[in-house]
C-alpha cells in the first residue's frame, strides 16, 4: 500500500511539474537551447554544486550516477526541490543605459532513489535540462516617428532520467569503487518571435514566429572512488574522487516557421494582413559533451564532528553546438567554451544523533561554496565571467535517525562586468528541497515481511 501511495504521488507531481513549470527570465537564455539548469540538488547547491565526488545515502546526486550505489538497502529516497532566481538591487540586467529585472520560482526536480541490493542503486525522475524566457525591446527613430524591435523567447527542454549505480569493489567503510550511468529522454519546445512595430499607423508591422519541438536521448557515465584512513588519534580521514562524462547528443527537431504582416486597431487589437512565409522542416541539434571531475577530503573526529573540503572542475565546449535548421540564427549568438572551478566546505557539528538533548540545528550540515565560471555567452568577442558564492544548510526531519532532510541553498553572484562587457547581471538564486526517507533503524520500506 505504501509503495502504491508513493508511486501515485510521484506521477501526480510529475504531471503538475510538466504542466506548471515556471521558466527563467534571463535574456541570456537566448543562447543555444536556453539557460542550463545548474541546481540539481538543493543540498549540493549550497556546497558550490560540487557533485562529482559526492556520494551520500540521504541525498540523490544525478550529476554522477556512480553515487546511486551508496543507497542503504530498504531505505529509498524521494527527492523534490523548488528553485528560483531574483534580481539584486532591482537591476538584473544593466548596460549603463537601460535596466531590466526578472524574478521566477518553480518546481525544479522530482526523483526517486531505490536501493535494489547492497551494491546496486537505481534512480528515476524528471528535471529541466534548460529553459528560456526573455523579452528584449529597443526603440529607434524612423522618419518622423519611431520603430520598436521586440524579441521574445519561451520554452524549456526537460530530462526524463533513468539511472543505475553499482559498487564494483566494496570493503565497507574503508574502500569503495563505484560505476554508474544515466539514460535520459530529452524533450521540450522552444518558441521565439521577432516583431517590428512602427509607431506610424500607416505602416504595416511584421512578425516572425519560430517554434522548435525537440526530442532525443542523452547518456551520462560516472566513476567514484572512496578511501578511508584511520589516524592514531582514532579520527577518520577520508578521500572521495569522482569523474562524470555526458556524451554528445543528437536531438531531432520539428520546426515551424511563420512570418506575416499586421496592424493594430487603436494600438490594442492585432489584425493580420498578409502571410509572408509558412513552412515546416525536420532538422537536428547537436549538444556538446560535458566533463566534470573533482575530489573531496575530510575528517570525522571520534564520530562526534565531521568536516570536508571539496573542489571540482567542469567543462563544456559550446562551440560544438549545432542547430542545423535553416531558420536558425545561431551565427548571431556565438558561444564559447564553458569552464567552471568550484570550491566548497561543509561542517556537521554533531554526529551523535542518538542524543535527544541536542537541537536539530546542532545535527544539521552547514555548507559554503565559491565558484568562478567562464560562461558560454560572448559579448563583443569576450566571454562573460561569472562569480558566485553559495551557502546552504541541511536539517534532519522527523527524528534524529531519519534519512529525511530539508535542504536550503542560496547563491549570490554576478555575470558579466559593465567596464568590460558593457552588460552586467546581478542575481540571487535559491533552492529548497526535501529528501524523504525512512528511519534507518526502525522503519524500512519495501521489505518483504516474513510474518503478517
Amino acid at each position: 500500500m505504501l509503495k502504491k501511495f508513493f508511486l501515485y504521488i510521484f506521477f501526480l507531481t510529475t504531471f503538475v511539474y510538466i504542466k506548471g513549470q515556471v521558466l527563467n527570465t534571463s535574456p541570456f537564455s537566448r543562447y543555444g537551447i536556453g539557460e542550463i539548469n545548474t541546481i540539481q540538488s538543493a543540498h549540493y547547491f549550497g556546497f558550490g554544486n560540487i557533485t562529482s565526488p559526492s556520494s551520500e545515502p540521504q541525498y540523490i546526486n544525478i550529476n554522477n550516477p556512480a553515487s546511486y550505489a551508496s543507497f542503504i538497502k530498504y531505505n529509498p529516497i524521494y527527492n523534490v526541490s523548488l528553485a528560483g532566481k531574483s534580481a539584486l538591487y532591482n537591476s538584473n540586467y544593466n548596460n549603463n543605459e537601460t535596466t531590466s529585472s526578472g524574478n521566477n520560482f518553480g518546481l525544479n526536480n522530482l526523483f526517486m532513489g531505490l536501493p535494489i541490493t547492497k551494491n546496486w542503486g537505481l534512480v528515476f525522475g524528471i528535471t529541466p535540462l534548460s529553459s528560456q524566457s526573455y523579452e528584449v525591446r529597443s526603440t529607434v527613430p524612423f522618419d518622423t516617428s519611431t520603430v520598436d524591435y521586440i524579441f521574445k523567447g519561451d520554452g524549456s527542454v526537460n530530462k526524463l532520467l533513468f539511472g543505475n549505480g553499482f559498487n564494483i569493489l566494496n570493503k565497507g567503510d574503508t574502500t569503495r569503487i563505484s560505476l554508474g550511468f544515466n539514460c535520459s529522454y530529452l524533450f521540450g519546445n522552444l518558441d521565439r518571435t521577432s516583431t517590428v512595430v512602427y509607431n506610424n499607423s500607416n505602416d504595416y508591422n511584421s512578425r516572425i514566429q519560430y517554434r522548435s519541438s525537440l526530442s532525443g536521448w542523452g547518456f551520462d557515465v560516472g566513476l567514484q572512488i572512496f578511501k578511508r584512513f584511520k589516524t592514531a588519534s582514532n579520527n577518520k580521514l577520508f578521500l572521495n574522487l569522482g569523474v562524470n562524462y555526458s556524451l554528445s547528443s543528437d536531438i531531432s527537431t520539428d520546426n515551424d516557421f511563420f512570418a506575416y504582416t499586421f496592424k493594430y486597431n487603436f494600438s490594442v487589437q492585432e489584425f493580420p494582413k498578409d502571410t509572408l512565409a509558412m513552412e515546416n522542416e525536420n532538422s537536428n541539434m547537436i549538444l556538446p559533451e560535458k566533463l566534470e571531475f573533482g575530489l573531496s577530503i575530510g575528517k570525522v573526529y571520534k564520530n562526534k564532528r565531521r568536516w570536508d573540503f571539496g573542489a571540482q572542475y567542469s567543462s563544456i565546449d559550446w562551440t560544438k553546438f549545432q542547430d542545423n535548421s535553416k531558420y536558425s540564427s545561431q551565427s548571431d549568438f556565438p558561444m564559447s567554451t564553458y569552464s567552471r572551478i568550484s570550491l566548497g566546505y561543509r561542517l556537521s557539528p554533531n554526529l551523535d544523533w542518538s542524543n535527544t538533548n541536542k537541537s536539530l540545528l546542532s545535527k544539521s550540515t552547514f555548507s559554503l561554496g565559491v565558484h568562478q565560471t567562464q560562461s558560454k555567452i560572448i559579448i563583443d568577442e569576450r566571454s562573460l565571467i561569472q562569480n558566485g558564492i553559495n551557502f546552504g544548510v541541511s536539517i534532519p526531519l522527523l527524528s534524529s535517525r531519519s534519512l529525511s532532510r530539508v535542504n536550503f541553498g542560496v547563491e549570490v553572484g554576478k555575470l558579466g562586468d559593465l567596464t568590460i562587457n558593457k552588460i552586467e547581471e546581478n542575481y540571487f538564486k535559491f533552492s529548497i528541497g526535501f529528501s524523504l526517507g525512512p528511519d534507518t533503524r526502525y522503519d524500512r520500506w519495501f521489505r518483504k515481511r516474513k510474518y503478517d
